[in-house]
């Protein structure tokens, strides 16, 4: 393709990436504005994610900024390119004013709170902030993204049926890639559980774990409980050793190491949980998790039971256990 085709192309790709992060940002807004009051997650979630879109925009302001005077430079031999370039004048002159664009990306986006000619040190985030010549608006980066957006609209209005011939001679060139297998990390379930693991080998606490008592829940209200053996019966009055049991095995399927099976023997409970990690895991009509436990506390008398491997376990615990396994995340 030639360089006009190139520029076109290109133009296609950051129009897509514009459209696609203010959906992201207007959709964010209007859902917090009508739940936020009742869901504090979705305002928190709300504010994370513009903070992210605001630094990746920058980004990409910048680079559409460079692929712009790349298009531009076509107008010496190119009387339309250069016509649509006075058109847009009014549009670029608008980013333009932000003079310490670049500035802002390359210090603290690009090279992460440090600057070229300084590079020993950390820059000081209210140097930036309080700076009139540097971004410090969600809304004004969110505002500087729809103008490329304008202008990519302009260029493609003028150039209506390059456009169509680039994108097409492009996409011609694209190899089929729908059967390409997923490469490294294939889902979100996998990647918790590879962190968790690294974690554990370079002596942090695992930070995903709440997720495993949540996704064990769920496990246990979808299981078949038609086949599962009486002795697994829940019980809110009692904590069950059995499922302690399928458990264990859970969490040593996905990672978890130094699983202790707790048997007390005095309280108004049968008194078997999990210890591992700082947490007590009690399992009665459901699984209870508690940080800092204190159960210890309130019996006389602790014994440790040895956690089953699935080597070992009963035949009731590998049944259980198999059925666990069909209903939780992969």
């Amino acid at each position: 393709m030639d360089q006009l085709h190139n520029s076109l192309t290109i133009f296609h790709f950051f129009k897509e990436k514009f459209e696609r992060d203010q959906f992201l940002v207007e959709f964010s807004v209007e859902k917090t504005k009508k739940y936020g009051k009742r869901c504090k997650e979705i305002a928190h979630f709300n504010e994370d994610l513009k903070q992210t879109l605001f630094l990746k925009q920058i980004i990409d302001v910048c680079a559409f900024l460079d692929g712009f005077n790349l298009f531009k430079s076509l107008g010496r031999n190119n009387e339309r390119v250069s016509r649509v370039c006075k058109q847009v004048k009014p549009a670029l002159k608008r980013i333009d004013e932000v003079k310490g664009l670049r500035a802002y990306r390359n210090a603290l986006v690009a090279h992460n709170f440090r600057i070229a000619s300084n590079k020993e040190d950390v820059v000081l985030l209210s140097d930036y902030s309080k700076n009139p010549d540097y971004p410090n608006s969600i809304a004004e980066v969110f505002f500087l993204s729809a103008i490329c957006s304008t202008i990519i609209e302009a260029v493609s209005t003028e150039f209506n049926n390059e456009f169509h011939e680039a994108l097409k001679n492009y996409n011609d060139c694209l190899e089929d890639d729908r059967s390409e297998p997923l490469r490294g990390v294939k889902t979100i379930r996998q990647a918790y559980d590879e962190v968790e693991k690294l974690r554990l080998r370079i002596q942090l606490e695992p930070k995903f774990i709440e997720h495993e008592f949540t996704e064990f829940n769920m496990a246990l209200d979808a299981i078949n409980w038609d086949v599962i053996p009486s002795e697994f019966e829940l019980s809110e009055e009692k904590t069950n050793k059995f499922w302690c049991e399928v458990l264990g095995l859970y969490l040593q399927m996905r990672g978890y190491e130094n699983i202790k099976i707790i048997k007390g023997s005095k309280g108004r409970h049968t008194n078997h949980w999990l210890e591992l990690y700082g947490y007590t895991i009690t399992v009665t009509n459901g699984l209870d998790a508690f940080k800092s436990p204190k159960i210890r506390e309130i019996h006389e008398l602790i014994t440790n039971l040895e956690l089953c491997n699935e080597e070992n376990s009963s035949q009731p615990i590998k049944l259980v256990y198999k059925e666990i396994m069909k209903v939780v995340t992969p």
